[in-house]
């Protein structure tokens, strides 16, 4: 059996805009103190003051436990008034702005770009550089920095193994919000409408449509999502563009179908499963990258496997694709006779999409999972997962394991990260 470090695969989870990766930081809250200014603690759930609940039903309900791409621009960005600014292009100071930076979906906003691929990387050393500022720090975030007086927020991907977001990592996600005096080659920008977006031919038709939940510093609201074209349009309750973030472009979206029991994921007619990492059981690592593109990042780590030569070190990889909410743990190393060289476990979590044949995935309900898993999980306050996790014997090879909002303590509560075939210690 192979023990996965909770902490890979979470890393995804909390890094896209309000996380990052810190040991032993809880993702909910206790009371108000816990949350950023003008959001309270709500059932465990940092909440913005005078947020309406009710927007999240409807379309896709897909919880957001990672903080969400199409953040509103109501909430503190955190920025250092202190800081320097560097001249800001958004500033309301009477004067005109000038011309708009160009929002190029797939590409960059302006003088500051995102990373096209692992091979083809933008810094933030390369941002600072481009914005002639540090940044500063957004809420808790440890992997987004706000510039442009909290116009712009830059979120990167942990590169040089430091825990911290430093020059050398990538730029992942770049996102306008009220304040920073750009648009697209169409003009659109922040206020534009929900119809002028849909106005424009490439925007027309979204890859999907979807109500995020409110989720630790995300008040939640709808978002229109274009991997294809690497933008993602959040809007408020009047629906009015409230934030834009541009990503590199991904060759599919996030949406196969799950099958819990057979520990797989399918993409069209091709079929990613998990195994135990060697002997032909596993998919090799090109087969999801062959459909998904390469990572936005791969991480190697070593962790202990029972084999019949008794417990081994072997050599494991993750390989991150932060923002379509997939992460690929598999072999990478040969022990004896075997080639460990085959995927093991993903971890799933917002964007993702896919469901099961059941119409089951993130933001379904503790009963609608049980439904069809069964209501005898094994429930384990793991402090690898960062919280409770509800592991169901989806078939007698493969384990699938779910967190839910506040614990699963309701049989209301949502799926908001998802494992399949989840590896439990040795």
């Amino acid at each position: 059996m192979v023990r996965l470090p909770g902490r890979v695969l979470l890393c995804g989870l909390f890094a896209l805009l309000i996380g990052g990766c810190s040991e032993g930081e809880p993702s909910g809250c206790k009371n108000d103190l816990d949350c950023a200014p003008d959001f309270v603690c709500d059932q465990g759930i940092c909440r913005q003051v005078g947020f309406d609940a009710g927007i999240d039903a409807g379309i896709d309900a897909g919880g957001d436990p990672g903080g969400d791409p199409g953040a509103d621009p109501g909430a503190d960005p955190g920025a250092d008034p202190g800081a320097d600014p560097g001249g800001d292009p958004g500033a309301d100071t009477g004067a005109d702005p000038g011309p708009p930076w160009l929002i190029a979906p797939g590409s960059g906003v302006g003088p500051v770009g995102v990373s096209a691929s692992q091979s083809n990387g933008y810094t933030l050393g390369q941002a600072r550089a481009a914005l002639g500022e540090s940044g500063a720090p957004v809420g808790v975030a440890n992997y987004t920095l706000a510039f442009r007086y909290g116009g712009l927020w830059v979120t990167g991907i942990e590169t040089n193994e430091n825990q911290a977001f430093d020059d050398p990592d990538r730029v992942i996600s770049l996102t306008v919000l009220d304040g920073l005096h750009a648009q697209t080659t169409e003009g659109i920008g922040v206020g534009s409408t929900l119809g002028q977006v849909r106005a424009v031919g490439r925007f027309a038709s979204p890859d999907r449509s979807a109500i995020i939940q409110p989720y630790g510093e995300y008040p939640g609201g709808k978002m229109e999502e274009y991997f294809g074209l690497g933008i993602f349009f959040g809007y408020d309750a009047s629906d009015t563009v409230a934030s834009i973030m541009v990503t590199r472009s991904y060759q599919q979206p996030p949406n196969p179908g799950i099958d819990p029991a057979a520990a797989t994921l399918r993409f069209g007619t091709t079929t990613i499963e998990c195994g135990k990492g060697y002997d032909g059981d596993g998919s090799r690592r090109d087969v999801h990258q062959g459909v998904l593109g390469g990572p936005d990042w791969s991480y190697s780590f070593e962790t202990e496997v029972n084999t019949d030569y008794g417990p081994m070190d072997i050599r494991m990889y993750t390989d991150s694709y932060r923002i379509l909410g997939m992460e690929f743990v598999g072999g990478d190393d040969e022990v004896y006779i075997y080639y460990v060289d085959r995927l093991i476990a993903v971890a799933l979590y917002p964007l993702f999409h896919g469901q099961t044949a059941a119409g089951h995935g993130l933001g379904s309900t503790r009963a609608e999972w049980e439904s069809e898993l069964g209501s005898n999980p094994t429930i384990k306050d793991d402090p690898d997962y960062e919280g409770r996790v509800y592991i169901y014997q989806a078939s007698s090879s493969h384990k699938f394991a779910i967190t839910y909002t506040n614990e699963g303590a309701s049989m209301d509560d949502k799926a908001v990260f998802l494992v399949l075939n989840y590896q439990e210690a040795p």
